[in-house]
């Protein structure tokens, strides 16, 4: 049987640990994004004539989806109109129609680039950091499809007011 040097056990003691943590950071309060508002690098229009519009990944019913035309890059950003100490993100896009295994990437930024993580079919990010902006790329010529974007954080500061 294979045995696991010291060096080995602490690292994964450690990695436990964080694992840990970051699940105490993703019990804060989920984002109310229904009614912010949202953008991307262009929409696609399926044969039904249907828009996948931004709004569908934040509008609360995982069986719509936003979907890009085929550009370099796709984007999709939503504004939390405040800052929020961010402490998870989680995109979700289990849905029957399989033709987003890309890995798209995750920026979350206020004034500079906090966030840059690349995930899959379903992303959790969570490493606390403060950012009014979330940004999924997709850097490469393909659509980009989200099915529901979750942001769970606090808020610190609101632009509106």
């Amino acid at each position: 049987p294979h045995r696991f040097s010291t060096t080995d056990r602490l690292q994964f003691k450690r990695f436990l640990l964080f694992c840990l943590l970051c699940a105490a950071f993703c019990n804060t309060q989920d984002v109310n994004l229904t009614e912010k508002p949202s953008s991307q690098s262009s929409t696609f229009i399926d044969d039904n004539q249907t828009e996948h519009t931004s709004e569908r990944a934040h509008d609360g019913d995982p069986s719509t989806c936003s979907q890009t035309e085929e550009l370099l890059p796709s984007w999709w950003r939503i504004d939390l109109q405040g800052v929020y100490n961010v402490s998870c993100i989680t995109i979700d896009n289990n849905n029957n129609n399989n033709n987003n295994n890309r890995r798209p990437q995750i920026d979350l930024f206020h004034i500079l680039t906090l966030w840059h993580v690349k995930c899959g079919r379903s992303c959790h990010c969570s490493c606390p950091a403060l950012g009014r902006y979330v940004t999924v790329l997709l850097p490469m010529t393909k659509p980009l499809r989200l099915c529901e974007v979750n942001v769970t954080a606090t808020q610190i500061k609101n632009i509106l007011n």
